[in-house]
């Protein structure tokens, strides 16, 4: 059964690069930039988002916390389209969960797979929903465990968006 559980994984999996991280999470500190390939298989890097108010979110398709928090990220996306920018680092999931998971939530932002565990290595992720906020500087200036209400989500981004 075990075997069969492994050959149905591995069969799943797509060959994906390994993210490229460099630094390590601390609040008030530089966020850890990363490169990557996101799940549409564009190049992707962390850094090209300086400038912008930004959430990170480590999230995947078997956690229900986070599937209560994307409805509100999606909100949040609508409502400050232009002003935020959202990126998704999905954390041991199927891909094909993942990109089921995104189009349900109709998600309009890039999605990367964290199959190496080295993204979520670096910013010290253990659970998840893991929800950071970074300010247009780069600075990590918020982290947030389970974003499950309005209201929890309203204080962490109203402080993130005064910075811009």
């Amino acid at each position: 059964m075990g075997a069969l559980l492994f050959v149905s994984v591995r069969s799943h999996q797509r060959s994906v690069s390994a993210a490229k991280v460099s630094g390590t999470f601390l609040l008030g500190k530089p966020a850890p930039d990363f490169r990557a390939t996101d799940l549409d298989r564009h190049p992707f890097s962390l850094a090209a988002y300086r400038g912008r108010p930004l959430i990170v979110s480590f999230a995947a398709s078997w956690c229900h916390p986070c599937n209560q928090e994307y409805p509100l990220l999606v909100k949040a996306a609508a409502k400050y389209k232009g002003k935020l920018a959202i990126v998704s680092v999905m954390h041991g999931d199927l891909p094909r969960d993942e990109h089921n998971f995104l189009r349900r939530f109709h998600v309009g932002w890039p999605a990367v797979d964290d199959t190496s565990n080295a993204i979520s290595t670096a910013f010290r992720v253990g659970e998840i929903p893991d929800t950071f906020f970074i300010t247009p500087a780069g600075v990590v200036q918020e982290r947030v465990f389970a974003i499950t209400s309005q209201r929890a989500l309203d204080g962490p981004l109203n402080r993130l968006l005064a910075t811009s």
